[in-house]
């Protein structure tokens, strides 16, 4: 089992999100603490194509394999909801990340009827929980769009703002985003919630690397791909892949190895 950051408490997780969406296809990139990915997706505006992942930097050595699963969205008509499409995708079979980013670039084929192209850049930061509270915010292409101070660990909601005051930001999440946001307020806080789930990791340590093997982190099937029977017991964490970008935001998307 991973034992605790000696450094939880005085740093900031960071994660950066682009899209860009032109005729015939959309590109999303992402990159983290602990991922880096990029993901394009070509369609004939009707139907997805096809779908390919460059898995730059990743938490195991069988999170690639998860292309595979994430395959089963070629033929999905756009014009389909996103219920549709999350039913046929499974999260739980698919790379958490792959699978958002696939969710992420279908709705904006979906949406994009220009023909100029559309680029929005999402920049999270979450900081290490304080007194019971995490602040975490998210700004699009430089603007601020949610702040949202949470409580953590012991009930995952929002303290503030008021108006939001007892929302929850981890399980009935998606329920209460999806009536209380629309457009790209909406997009934003699924991101944003998405970069707090993940900020957690920062609250571990898994090194030295070859103790902590997959199969000994204890998560329950379908918890993502890796985490699966067939996956986990082949599961392995390889070198350098944990980054800190708590003073360095500008290195994000820059895949430096």
């Amino acid at each position: 089992m991973a034992h605790p950051n000696p450094h939880y408490g005085t740093g900031t997780f960071r994660r950066r999100l682009r899209v860009s969406a032109a005729p015939g296809e959309v590109a999303v990139e992402l990159e983290d603490c602990n991922h880096g990915f990029r993901l394009r997706l070509w369609h004939d505006g009707e139907r997805v194509t096809t779908v390919e992942v460059d898995a730059v930097r990743i938490p195991f050595n069988t999170c690639p394999e998860a292309v595979r699963p994430l395959q089963r969205v070629v033929g999905h008509r756009l014009d389909e909801d996103e219920a549709t499409l999350r039913s046929r995708l499974v999260p739980g079979d698919n790379c958490t990340h792959m699978h958002d980013m696939t969710i992420l670039a279908v709705a904006h084929a979906a949406a994009h009827d220009g023909a100029e192209r559309l680029t929005r850049l999402y920049e999270m930061a979450v900081d290490d929980e304080r007194d019971g509270i995490t602040r975490a915010r998210i700004a699009c292409n430089g603007v601020p769009v949610h702040e949202w101070d949470i409580a953590t660990p012991r009930s995952h909601t929002i303290a503030a703002p008021t108006e939001f005051a007892g929302k929850p930001v981890m399980r009935g999440f998606h329920a209460w985003a999806s009536q209380a946001f629309e457009g790209m307020p909406r997009e934003a806080a699924i991101a944003l919630q998405r970069a707090y789930f993940v900020a957690q990791a920062r609250r571990h340590s898994f090194e030295p690397i070859a103790q902590h093997p997959g199969i000994s982190d204890g998560m329950p099937q379908g918890a993502c791909y890796s985490y699966n029977t067939g996956a986990v017991e082949r599961a392995l964490r390889g070198p350098g892949t944990v980054r800190d970008f708590t003073h360095t935001p500008e290195r994000l998307l820059k895949f430096l190895p």
